[in-house]
């Protein structure tokens, strides 16, 4: 059994917030491969790095960042305009799939 960290110790790295939501999101492992590309997808834009597409996206690891960086107020606009950027670059169910895992993950 995963042991979870308790939600009061913060994360060392956008990449283990992201495992630590995912063990614990209740989710099934089928859906947590998805859910991982996705979340990691979002970690490449939050450093401020372009994502990788196709195929590529499945084996990147994002860039190495705290988890204190999501804290940024200018964060939400940056996230929506960096999405808008991507949108054009992938097909819409793919846009509204990651789009719909984020705001999980936020909530």
């Amino acid at each position: 059994m995963c042991r979870v960290p308790p939600v009061s110790v913060l994360p060392s790295s956008y990449t283990v917030a992201v495992e630590r939501h995912l063990t614990g999101a209740g989710i099934a492992k089928s859906s947590v491969w998805i859910y991982r590309i996705s979340l990691m997808t979002w970690g490449w834009m939050l450093a401020g790095e372009p994502a990788p597409t196709g195929p590529a996206r499945r084996g990147a690891k994002p860039p190495v960042f705290p988890v204190t960086a999501i804290d940024d107020p200018a964060l939400p606009e940056e996230l929506a305009e960096l999405a808008a950027a991507r949108a054009d670059e992938m097909d819409a169910n793919t846009d509204d799939r990651e789009l719909s895992i984020a705001r999980k993950a936020i909530a």
